[in-house]
Order: C-alpha cells, then structure tokens, then sequence
C-alpha cells in the first residue's frame, strides 16, 4: 500500500464510530498473498476493521465486503475511493435516487465491472453503480481489476475501461447508470429510445441482435431505428439486421413490410440504405417490386442500391 494510500485511510477512519466487518478470501494466509497483505495493512491503520480471513480454495480472490459486493481487485490507485464509498454505506446506506427507480424489486440479478488502478474514469462510474447493491440485496456486482486477473478480460473479450457487463450487454467509456437500470428492469420492447440509439450508435448491434433473436421477435419500434436520421444509429441498426439475417433470415423477413412502407416517404440518404435493407431480408417475391421502383426513382445512388438489392437476392435465391 502506498504512503498516499495509507494517509488517505488514516484520515478516513477518523469518522469512523463503529467497527466495519467484511471478508477477505485470499489464496493464503501469508503477506506474501496481496490480498491478505491488503487487509493486514488496512487492521494496522485502524482497530475499526474486523476483518475475516478464508481460504479461496478454486474461486477467485476478493474482498468481499457484503454478501452481494466482491471486489475481485486491490483498492489502490483511483479504486480506493469508491472503496472507501462502499463502506460507508456498509455503516449508512445510500438513499434511493431517481437513476435506480424499480431496482429495489428486480429478481436475482449479476453485474460484472472490469476496472483498473490507472483508469481515470473508472472512478465515477463505479461510484455511481455502487449504491445498486444495497438498494437490492438480490443485484450481486463483481468488480474485477482487469491487471490482475487478464484472463477473465480476454474472456469478456475487454479492451477497454471502465466496462460493465450485463447478460449480453457490455457498456464502456462514459457509462451512464439510468440507461444500465432501464436494460435491467425492462423488457426490451419498453427500453427508452435514448438507450437503443446510444447501443447502436456505440457499435453494440451485436449485443442488440442477440436480444432479439433471443425474444424471436423484432423489439417494439426498430422500424424507426433502421430509418433513423442519424448516420450512425442507423448504420449502427443496418449491423443488426444483417447479423439477425445471418442467423434466422425467416425472422429478418418480417421487416419487409415495414421497410417497404417507409421508403416513399424516407429522403435519398435513408432510401438508400432502407433498399440496402430490402437486398438483406427480401425474397423473390421482392424481385418484381424491386425493379417496379427502379423505373419510378431516378437518382443514380438509389439506382445503384436498388440493383445491389436485386442481386443480393438472387444470389440468395439461386
């Protein structure tokens, strides 16, 4: 632990009027163990930690300062603060705010935050999720310091940090919290537009797609994604589509009808990538009406899109 490190918890504790309890799961009881030394040094800056001792066994090291907080990771660096935060609220929990309205009823839930002692962000955005696991007992989160355990972050495929994980979900960089509790909580049909366009416009069409193959229907409203007058919320919902047509194309059928109805009424730019669209899931039965609109639009990159989404088709009809 380093001097600054070690000033910081002295001044600390000094608001400290009862003993905060937690474990530490470690691979052996020696200081030659960094998570057993951890607590150690934590013990010889103040009487107020009552800290217990257990051997990990096969599982991963931590502190685990509840039943449903581990840290996977060495509070040093930027993670001493919000572990300093955290047990705080071991003594005074958080209140709830509005980012967090509907945890407190959420079934059994697992988030996983990969971080790391030099991340200038990691900081804030673990700040903010913390307050999650003392709103609901059932919401258990990791947070794994990707240096110390980089096989885990190959696993998760992490190149980056801050990184949360959620199912099939992973949000990176400038994490904003409501959006992670509005994926939690709601069916995706109900997520708020502001969260499916940032997932798409972030490069996350993957993500999405998995989420809707899953369900076996289109989520609520993804016409108007595909239409989207952002350039890369639309790119990033042309991504999804492709990826669904590469799995179940019966599926990716079913946006057919809708595209067809939007592209009258879309301008040059989204027309195009909406014909782009009908060269991904149409059919045969799209061939007549496909060629049908190239006698009726008339400009040269709608022409083009249009006979790329013909011969898409029948390549794959052929």
């Amino acid at each position: 632990m380093t001097p600054n490190a070690i000033n910081r918890i002295k001044e600390w504790q000094k608001q400290l009027t009862q003993a905060i309890s937690f474990k530490i799961i470690c691979s052996q009881k020696h200081l030659d163990d960094p998570f057993y030394a951890f607590g150690k040094s934590l013990e010889s800056q103040s009487s107020y930690f009552d800290i217990h001792y257990q051997d990990a066994g096969k599982d991963l090291p931590e502190i685990k300062l509840t039943d449903n907080l581990h840290f996977h990771a060495l509070p040093e660096g930027t993670e001493l603060e919000p572990f300093l935060s955290a047990m705080n609220y071991i003594v005074k929990p958080p209140v709830l705010s509005p980012d967090f309205t509907g945890i407190d009823t959420l079934p059994p839930t697992h988030l996983l935050m990969f971080v790391s002692p030099h991340c200038p962000h990691c900081p804030s955005t673990l700040q903010k999720l913390l307050p999650i696991v003392w709103l609901n007992s059932d919401i258990h989160l990791k947070i794994m310091d990707v240096g110390l355990f980089p096989k885990q972050a190959e696993m998760h495929g992490i190149q980056s940090v801050p990184a949360v994980i959620y199912k099939n979900f992973q949000w990176t960089g400038s994490i904003q919290i409501a959006e992670i509790v509005d994926v939690i909580i709601n069916d995706p049909d109900q997520w708020e537009p502001e969260t499916l366009q940032r997932m798409l416009s972030e490069g996350k069409a993957d993500q999405l797609a998995k989420i809707i193959l899953e369900k076996g229907t289109f989520i609520e409203n993804f016409d108007q994604l595909i239409a989207h007058e952002l350039l890369s919320v639309r790119l990033g919902a042309m991504v999804c589509v492709e990826y669904i047509a590469d799995e179940n194309f019966s599926l990716a059928q079913n946006l057919c009808d809708k595209i067809w109805q939007m592209i009258p009424k879309a301008n040059l730019q989204v027309q195009g990538d909406l014909i782009y669209l009908m060269g991904i899931c149409g059919t045969v039965d799209h061939i007549t009406p496909l060629k049908q609109l190239k006698t009726k639009l008339t400009d040269d990159d709608i022409q083009d899109a249009i006979n790329e989404a013909l011969e898409t088709i029948q390549e794959r009809v052929t």
